[in-house]
């Protein structure tokens, strides 16, 4: 009896010690705030999310070192090419990728004010209300990948208006005010209408003595005023008269330099015959002396 009395107590500590281990897991998700599983989800977790995000931050280290690599690229380009500031401003692409301008005007190289800009559109308005032509104008501040204005001029109405239909009527005045170049092309009937004298007149006068002088404004409003004079069928207002005030030359004159020539040389000679004639007339002085 007594050693069953013994393994009686012995039976019921093993249900007693798991029920005491319940309360200790009870006490576990008090403290800990979820579960035993929970945290061993959560261990097993953070196991895995390092391998994902080291492999994320791999692909994120390579697309910057790509992307670092194509703007070095880019930079060499730009010292290739033209200054940084030129590619940053990427004016050739910027006005050939938009649409043509719906108020008649791309400022690119941001040389026009406010109020020519609105005369500009009020006049370009009236021009098209009033002869059904059709006039943008495009200013950029330098030609990097097509140099030649009347090139990228072709390029630029080519790209607004694709088919003869569209730009039949239709012209595009640049002006460069880098390089202080302009050009002036259009549609078949646009061309006709403006002539090659004016074209000309523009390009190779006009437009280079103002942008010469950095007159961009007036370079820009005088020509528009001259293609709608002739447009209209309005007398032609000629070239803007040179400013007064041009810069005047260091150098002489190919007649001021022979003139001055001419005094040097006598002054020349006469310095020879004095330090000839004087020795001999002392030695001959010295000699009779004697």
């Amino acid at each position: 009896m007594n050693t069953q009395t013994m393994k009686a107590p012995i039976t019921m500590r093993a249900p007693s010690v798991q029920g005491a281990a319940q309360p200790r897991l009870g006490a576990a998700r008090a403290l800990g705030g979820r579960p035993v599983v929970a945290r061993q989800n959560v261990k097993s977790a953070k196991k895995v999310q390092p391998v994902c995000v080291r492999a994320q931050q791999k692909d994120e280290n390579v697309m910057q070192r790509v992307g670092t690599g194509l703007a070095a690229l880019g930079a060499a380009a730009a010292l290739q090419f033209g200054t940084l500031a030129d590619v940053a401003q990427a004016g050739e692409f910027d006005v050939i990728s938009d649409s043509a301008p719906s108020s008649y005007v791309i400022d690119d190289a941001g040389v026009l004010s406010k109020a020519s800009q609105k005369s500009i559109i009020n006049t370009l308005k009236k021009l098209e209300a009033d002869s059904g032509y059709t006039l943008d104008v495009v200013t950029i501040r330098k030609l990097v990948f097509t140099p030649d204005p009347f090139d990228f001029a072709d390029q630029v109405i080519e790209n607004w208006y694709p088919t003869v239909e569209e730009g039949n009527n239709v012209g595009v005045l640049l002006v460069a005010t880098s390089t202080k170049e302009g050009a002036l092309v259009g549609g078949p009937a646009f061309m006709g209408a403006v002539g090659d004298d004016l074209i000309d007149s523009l390009v190779s006068e006009q437009i280079p003595f103002l942008t010469e002088e950095e007159k961009y404004n007036e370079a820009v409003l005088s020509s528009i005023k001259r293609i709608e004079a002739k447009l209209t069928g309005k007398e032609d207002p000629g070239v803007v008269a040179r400013s007064q005030n041009e810069r005047k030359s260091n150098f002489k004159t190919k007649e001021e330099t022979d003139a001055k020539r001419g005094k040097f040389a006598g002054v020349i000679i006469g310095l020879l015959v004095i330090a000839t004639a004087v020795p001999m007339i002392q030695y001959y002085g010295y000699v009779g002396g004697k």
